[in-house]
């Protein structure tokens, strides 16, 4: 009994049970957290987590959607597979699974037939797949690399895990893809395979056609038309026109050019505009970068453009010339702007090598991008949309590139907006810190030139004079 009043006792009683209750709470505290199943994405990025557009997205699905993670087992990959998880827990229309192609052959040509491939499924890809259409996704299109000048990967530019799996169960659960046909025939540039890519993975079916010596498809949805590098015969010129009359949708990217394009500009007559025979230089500092041909557009509040305002993407045109409203026009057209210029621009009609404003010179705004509808009643309601753009090169990979995809992003929602779909779910690409691309206006330069040449050496002389008059004085 003595000794169980000894301090000693007493305190190493004390140190045991604190001892057991705390190996007791760590046992209890596990089995709680393997309950909830809770974990935290600690990189900068947050590639292991879901986004909030993904996640708003998902609240609304109502299709049944199974997403597939093609690799061996134990060879699954790491961020895919926590992603599936997060896919699976967000909806309870998304079944998640990781199958091995060794293992589930004839599930593996089962799927590549679904998905019209007939070289197979690669190891490392996701297919996502509902009742009406599956799409796969293959590792190199989810893992963006940087390509030096002879062809080799040099680094990460982006993840894009997250991207093309939401995308494409967006797709998967639109139903039937409008079919868009690129119309060839007058010399017109070959359609840029990163826009081909893009069109394809947003659920649209991208085809070709020559209108010179075809009549448009009956399979057409939408005509995507690009500025020909002669003007178009009058049977195509005509075939285009009736198939707009016919409640037709156009997507179409034109430029400036020194040549006349009679029968092209008798088709825009149609819907009251006409392309500009100028070159526009924009003098405002915040609507241009590096010349003064290299324009950032202002926007317009349209619905193909909210996605803009949201994700604060910026649009980039080079060398573009204008858009003209013509003084007379069919009552039932409607025209929108959705790009134009600042008042400070200005378009050259001379020949002057000045990017400075000389006598002549067309004062500006001006639209360089415009939203058309044509909506009349014969024997039924009859609507027509097309989307004209004064720049060719807003369907070109290599200014898309640049700009970090705000160009392909308004050819996406515009083409969603004739096609009467909702607009697209922007996802962005998860970068490597540093890679992000980078678009200053020129005021914004003239500022981080003034503060590093004027601001930041002035501060130095005021720190330095401070501390020399505070030692003086001590």
């Amino acid at each position: 009994m003595k000794m169980l009043k000894e301090k000693r006792f007493r305190y190493g009683t004390f140190s045991t049970a604190m001892m057991l209750f705390a190996v007791v709470l760590f046992v209890l505290v596990n089995l709680f957290a393997d309950e909830l199943n809770r974990s935290f994405d600690l990189t900068a990025e947050q590639i292991f987590t879901l986004t909030a557009e993904s996640n708003r997205f998902l609240d609304n699905l109502d299709v049944d959607v199974t997403i597939i993670h093609v690799a061996p087992v134990g060879g699954e990959h790491a961020i895919i597979a926590q992603l599936l998880e997060e896919y699976a827990a967000a909806s309870r229309h998304i079944t998640a699974e990781i199958r091995d192609p060794m293992l589930n052959p004839a599930l593996m040509m089962q799927l590549a037939n679904a998905a019209g491939i007939d070289t197979g499924i690669p190891n490392g890809s996701v297919v996502v797949q509902s009742a009406t259409a599956t799409r796969v996704i293959r590792p190199w299109e989810m893992i963006m690399m940087n390509i030096n000048q002879q062809g080799q990967a040099i680094g990460i530019r982006s993840f894009n895990f997250e991207t093309e799996i939401t995308r494409a169960i967006h797709a998967v659960s639109q139903g039937v893809a409008p079919v868009i046909y690129y119309v060839t025939g007058s010399g017109e540039p070959p359609i840029e395979p990163g826009l081909r890519a893009l069109l394809e993975r947003e659920n649209f079916v991208v085809r070709e056609v020559n209108l010179v010596t075809h009549d448009v498809p009956e399979t057409a949805d939408i005509l995507m038309i690009a500025m020909p590098g002669r003007d178009w015969a009058e049977i195509k010129a005509d075939r285009i026109a009736a198939f707009l009359n016919a409640e037709g949708r156009a997507f179409i990217a034109l430029n400036y050019s020194l040549e006349s394009f009679p029968q092209l500009d008798r088709v825009l007559s149609l819907y009251g505009i006409a392309l500009g025979e100028s070159l526009i230089f924009e003098t405002n500092p915040h609507n241009h970068v590096q010349v003064p041909f290299f324009i950032i557009p202002d926007i317009t509040e349209h619905p193909i453009l909210d996605s803009h305002w949201e994700q604060n993407f910026v649009n980039l045109l080079v060398a573009p010339t204008y858009l003209r409203n013509l003084d007379t026009r069919l009552a039932s057209v409607t025209i929108e702007p959705l790009f134009t210029t600042s008042r400070d621009a200005f378009a050259r009609v001379g020949n002057e090598e000045t990017w400075a404003r000389v006598p002549g010179d067309i004062d500006g705004p001006f639209n360089m991008a415009v939203a058309i509808t044509d909506s009349r009643f014969v024997e039924t309601n009859l609507i027509t949309r097309l989307v004209v753009v004064s720049n060719l090169g807003i369907i070109g990979d290599q200014v898309d590139l640049q700009i970090g995809g705000g160009n392909y992003q308004f050819v996406i929602d515009s083409l969603r907006w004739m096609s009467g779909r909702p607009q697209g779910i922007f996802i962005p690409a998860r970068r490597p810190p540093g890679n992000s691309p980078l678009i200053i206006n020129v005021f914004q330069e003239r500022v981080m030139m003034g503060v590093a040449a004027v601001g930041l050496p002035l501060a130095s002389i005021a720190v330095g004079i401070f501390i020399w008059f505070r030692r003086r004085h001590s």
